[in-house]
């Protein structure tokens, strides 16, 4: 199915916002942290749906770490965990630098994973938002980065100025 059809991007179309369900992540020590306080408003957020257990998020984390700490006034990155246990998740945030749905929020990490139509097969998977709209720039970053990692964030900077990618592929 092509992204733009998928029910989640249609709800983000219509003003429904993922990024307003995110008011309280935590970070790599578990301690609270807001949207205001990640700096949403003025960053790009990437939505890091991921498991321990798989094979290519093992291959593709330690690319997105360098990609984010290399950007971090630009970018932050929150992780949606597909993970079975909370040892999981906290070994995947150490060191990272990234934010996280906490653990205890299941709902909230399924509601994600549904709205993304993120399936086990895809993980890893990356979606870049704009903070400040919350509009969806891409949701291949994960291809983004591993074509381009030295040129992606600045790419999808430009677009925040411009029509995003949803508007770009509308046949009308």
């Amino acid at each position: 199915m092509d992204a733009s059809q998928s029910r989640g991007y249609r709800m983000l179309l219509e003003g429904d916002s993922i990024l307003s369900k995110l008011c309280v992540l935590e970070d790599e020590c578990q301690r609270a942290v807001s949207a205001v306080q990640a700096g949403f408003g003025r960053k790009l957020v990437g939505l890091y749906f991921a498991a321990t257990w798989s094979a290519d998020c093992d291959v593709f984390t330690p690319l997105l770490q360098a990609v984010s700490s290399a950007n971090n006034e630009d970018l932050v990155i929150v992780h949606v965990s597909a993970d079975h246990h909370p040892a999981d998740l906290a070994r995947m945030m150490v060191g990272s630098g990234w934010l996280c749905v906490p653990w205890c929020d299941k709902g909230l990490r399924q509601d994600l994973l549904e709205r993304m139509e993120v399936s086990v097969s895809e993980l890893p998977k990356l979606v870049i938002i704009d903070g400040s709209t919350h509009h969806v720039i891409t949701a291949a970053g994960r291809a983004d980065i591993e074509r381009r990692p030295l040129t992606c964030v600045r790419e999808w900077r430009k677009s925040r100025a411009g029509l995003t990618w949803w508007n770009q592929a509308k046949p009308w």
